[in-house]
């Protein structure tokens, strides 16, 4: 989910997040969050429990907490520190499969990274503001990362750490694969300052975790996503289905149907109002976003029936 005014919350939807362009791994804060990080991530346990206890289990410091949803078989939840430590763990993985004008065969170098999130006007720990990602696409990040003969950054390190200890990902013969294709992470930011001077407060929390509840939903549910994506091809109108890619690329979104129609449900459905990040285009190639949401609405209420 991107930050608002920003895969993956917009803080307002007015303007984009402006985080600080000048991030670097070499910064003295980004070193001290990496060694929080990887300290909190050698002393975490995992908490079960059912999703209606989660909100309430969300830390309300910055800390690293890691969740299995009990009656969601397969949907895993981390809560990272801080959205700077969010994005040292995830920033290559968000590159190699979500954004747009950067190759899905090979992971890049951070040099790359940081390049291409100030064309968006954010840096690297920005690139998203959630994450949802299968243990089949971690287990390919890491794998890629062993064919590159690529080091990972500490972030990265403690992140196949995380979803090791979490059962996600396992080596066989050597090579990393998914324990099963059935599991799925998400992640949210811990609440506090985030650079640029914005902040993520408890309502951001919550609109960011709603958001990527709704990835999990379209991953899970194999009715609610084929009627999503029936809705798109069959529903919308050539004109609306290229507005509203336009919008997701223009947030940094690559344009291929299978990032497109998920994003699409997910800001539709389950982001708040006032983090909505797509906006009316009048006239005939224009979208009125209401009425799509509406129509979507409409067809998974009758697709779940």
């Amino acid at each position: 989910m991107k930050l608002s005014c920003r895969r993956g919350i917009r803080l307002t939807t007015a303007c984009a997040l402006s985080l600080s362009a000048g991030w670097s791994a070499d910064n003295a804060c980004a070193q001290a969050g990496s060694a929080r990080l990887e300290m909190q991530s050698e002393h975490v346990d995992i908490r079960r429990i059912p999703l209606t206890q989660l909100d309430a289990s969300l830390p309300g410091d910055a800390r690293l907490a890691l969740f299995a949803i009990a009656d969601r078989p397969g949907l895993y939840v981390m809560h990272a520190p801080s959205l700077a430590e969010q994005g040292a763990m995830f920033s290559r993985v968000v590159a190699l499969f979500e954004r747009r004008d950067m190759p899905h065969d090979r992971i890049v170098t951070m040099a790359a990274i940081a390049t291409h999130a100030r064309r968006f006007g954010t840096d690297p720990a920005g690139l998203t503001a959630g994450n949802n990602f299968s243990a089949v696409e971690l287990a390919h990040f890491f794998d890629l990362a062993h064919q590159q003969r690529l080091e990972l950054t500490p972030g990265e390190r403690t992140l196949q750490r995380v979803v090791v200890q979490m059962g996600l990902i396992v080596t066989r013969d050597g090579n990393w694969q998914a324990r099963s294709t059935h599991d799925f992470l998400i992640t949210i930011p811990g609440l506090g300052p985030a650079p640029g001077g914005e902040m993520i407060d408890a309502p951001v929390r919550a609109a960011i975790l709603s958001h990527e509840l709704g990835h999990w939903q379209y991953f899970s549910n194999d009715a609610y996503a084929h009627a999503c994506r029936s809705f798109w091809w069959h529903e919308l109108s050539y004109a609306e289905r290229a507005e509203l890619t336009r919008q997701l690329e223009a947030m940094g979104y690559d344009p291929s149907d299978r990032i497109v129609i998920d994003e699409m449900q997910a800001y539709l459905l389950h982001t708040p109002a006032r983090y909505m990040p797509f906006a009316d285009v009048p006239g005939p190639a224009g979208v009125d976003i209401a009425k799509i949401r509406n129509k979507l609405q409409k067809a998974v209420t009758t697709a779940s029936r």
